[in-house]
């Protein structure tokens, strides 16, 4: 990662009312309000149907980029998702909230370190695990979902391990860490949006998120804490993210980072172990998307606002009460069933996903920095410490391929 001493604030990377402000249940998300208009019942999929049937008219008419070969290598990539957390579905699948394989006596007696020494060793392990950003925040409960798809609540009760009863899924108050990973995309894949190639790359995200978060998990485990693991299920990512110091929010609503700006998929494991918890960064990436519009010109639903951040949401899947762009979500989600694969044309023409070039100046509609400009303070950090070569004002900066210790 690059070092993040000198951008660490004290404050929190986002503005809340706090009298406004109420925890966001999952059954307000446009995947379940999308899916509950087209098939009259409250699930999380349903919404996938239309897009599927999309999908085959494009396979049928053979169109450059949504060929069966297209589809096939995505439904491939999509494949490990499905298996070990579809996405994240709480305490389901392989993100089970009990020890999946580890021995009972391992998982009783908690392994004495000091607490610097196992934060490094945590977040060394999630890079084995496959984390290409890893930070560590307490966890705040405002974050967490309210409810579930099916408005079951999520409650912090004083109990030893995570449950879920018939009635509720039961957070031990203990549980007071979460760790944020974050694992890239490929860019090249990416800039193909929004055609089944960009899709695919996402897919190969969820699936490396989902092996992330379970075998962390595990491990902590093993070390006899609690850990809850997660994919897009029981809290809220892009807060936590920015809280743990992975980044800060831009205008299309995702979490831009230095090293790969939001060209990322976010995960997370909940737990009880006692880690030294990181601080939110400031590099102005947030203000430099007052200046550029490109995800908003570039969004095909007019989902992205070219306002101001306002508390007030826009349509039934904001939450009111956090200063930032409101996305019109259910828009988003309408356009991937008529196109028949993901779009991701925000985050493919983000600046901050490749890094500074001279034409990007021509983009923004303005130019208000007083301490340097976001993108070429990113840019230059990039090369620095491996993630970007030949980052020449004139051309767009070249991507080094990642190097993983690990999964």
């Amino acid at each position: 990662m690059i070092p993040r001493k000198q951008y660490v604030v004290e404050r929190p990377g986002y503005e809340v009312n706090k009298e406004e402000y109420r925890r966001f249940p999952v059954h307000k998300q446009a995947f379940v309000t999308v899916s509950e208009e087209d098939t009259g019942e409250k699930v999380y999929m349903g919404w996938i149907e239309k897009m599927q049937a999309s999908a085959q008219k494009n396979m049928m008419r053979n169109l450059s980029g949504r060929t069966v070969v297209d589809y096939a290598v995505n439904f491939g990539a999509n494949t490990v998702n499905l298996i070990l957390g579809e996405y994240g579905f709480p305490n389901s699948h392989f993100l089970k909230w009990d020890p999946l394989y580890i021995p009972e006596p391992m998982t009783e007696h908690p392994v004495e370190m000091e607490p610097e020494k196992l934060t490094k060793l945590v977040k060394e392990t999630s890079e084995l695990y496959g984390a290409d950003l890893v930070g560590v925040t307490e966890l705040d409960e405002k974050w967490v979902y309210s409810e579930d798809h099916l408005s079951k609540p999520f409650v912090f009760a004083d109990t030893p391990r995570p449950k879920e009863t018939e009635d509720a899924f039961v957070i031990p108050k203990s549980v007071n860490r979460a760790i944020l990973i974050a694992v890239a995309m490929d860019a090249k894949m990416i800039e193909t949006s929004p055609e089944v190639t960009a899709s695919t790359s996402a897919a190969v995200g969820y699936s490396r998120m989902g092996i992330t978060a379970v075998s962390l998990a595990e491990f902590i485990r093993s070390l006899g804490y609690v850990a809850i693991p997660c994919m897009n299920d029981t809290t809220m990512s892009i807060p936590l993210a920015i809280d743990a110091g992975l980044g800060e929010v831009g205008r299309h609503g995702l979490l831009i980072t230095p090293e790969f700006g939001s060209n990322v998929r976010l995960c997370k494991v909940l737990t009880n172990m006692p880690l030294i918890p990181d601080k939110p960064i400031h590099m102005g990436l947030t203000e430099f998307c007052h200046q550029c519009m490109l995800c908003a010109v570039h969004c095909p639903a007019n989902a992205i606002t070219k306002e101001n951040p306002s508390f007030s949401g826009v349509c039934k899947n904001n939450n009111p009460g956090v200063k930032k762009w409101q996305v019109r979500s259910s828009d988003c989600l309408r356009f991937w069933q008529q196109n028949g694969a993901d779009c991701i044309n925000c985050i493919a023409v983000c600046p901050f996903t490749y890094g500074y070039e001279w034409s990007q100046c021509m983009e923004c509609v303005r130019c208000d920095t007083t301490h340097g400009c976001a993108l070429h303070i990113t840019t230059h950090l990039r090369e620095k410490h491996g993630y970007v070569k030949d980052a020449y004002w004139w051309e767009r900066p070249t991507i080094n391929p990642l190097t993983r210790k690990g999964l």
